[in-house]
Parts: C-alpha cells; sequence; structure tokens
C-alpha cells in the first residue's frame, strides 16, 4: 500500500471513530482499528498536519483539530440532530462549527458570543437556511490565507 493510501485510510478511519463516539480517538485507538502499529499512525498523522489536514497537539501529538472537528472544548458548541436525538461537538471557530453541521449534512445550531461585546449568540442551519439570533453577521479579521500562519490562534 502506498503512503498516500495508507493516510487516507488513517484520515477516514479518524474521522469514522469521531463521529461514531463523539470524541476524538487517541492514536492507539486508530491504530487497533486499522490493526497497525501507533508510530504509523503518528507518521501518517504527521504528514496530514505537514498538509494543513490535521492539526496535532504539541507534545503528544495526538489530534488538537481534526476540521471542522475540535478535539477539546471550545467557546463553538455545536448542536446538530441526529435519529438518536441531539448531539453535541466543538468547532475550532464559527466557520468550523458551521461546518460540522454542513459535513453532517442536516441541521442544527452553533452556540458561540459576539466577539466584541460577549452577547451569546446563536446561529441556527435548518433545511439549508441560516438564521443568526440576534441578528448578526460573522466578522473574520484575518484574511483567509493567513489562517494557517498560526491556525490555533488565528
Amino acid at each position: 500500500m502506498s503512503s498516500d493510501d495508507f493516510k487516507t485510510q488513517v484520515r477516514l478511519k479518524l474521522y469514522e471513530l469521531f463521529l461514531g463516539t463523539g470524541q476524538c480517538p487517541k492514536m492507539t485507538d486508530v491504530a487497533a482499528a486499522l490493526a497497525c502499529s501507533a508510530a504509523d499512525v503518528a507518521a501518517a498523522y504527521q504528514q496530514l498536519a505537514d498538509a494543513h489536514m490535521l492539526v496535532l497537539q504539541p507534545g503528544t501529538r495526538e489530534v488538537l483539530m481534526a476540521n471542522p472537528l475540535s478535539a477539546v472544548p471550545t467557546p463553538f458548541v455545536v448542536e446538530t440532530q441526529a435519529d438518536a436525538g441531539t448531539r453535541s461537538w466543538y468547532g475550532n471557530c464559527i466557520w468550523d462549527g458551521l461546518g460540522v453541521i454542513a459535513m453532517l449534512q442536516g441541521d442544527g445550531r452553533v452556540l458561540a458570543s459576539c466577539g466584541c461585546c460577549g452577547e451569546s449568540m446563536t446561529v441556527s442551519v435548518d433545511k439549508g437556511k441560516v438564521e443568526t439570533k440576534p441578528p448578526g453577521i460573522v466578522h473574520f479579521a484575518i484574511p483567509a490565507r493567513h489562517w494557517w500562519d498560526d491556525i490555533v490562534f488565528n
């Protein structure tokens, strides 16, 4: 199997486990699911991070961001509807919060707050229609071409 094929398998398994359990799997969980070594998964994670497909946690090299999903709590709580009921996720930013809803191809909402005043805001997606309460706009202070300059803090 080529390195690219293995990276793709690792990435797909990571998302499959993340979506199945509702939390980011450990590297060892991905390795066990693929019947390979954690070192092989770690190498694939690094290649995926180098290609801006994942963001790894400093030190442990576990996944921090599998965009649009965050492995750690953030101020962008995403609630989606599934057959089993409401599920919660964390987005890395408002863009990723909406991306979680789009990725799951359903309805949902992002619970966030205004970056200027801290007022609670909800951005809902219902049958493809986006609505904010209270009414507002999404503002990106940094152009998208600079997001990866420091993706964790931008």
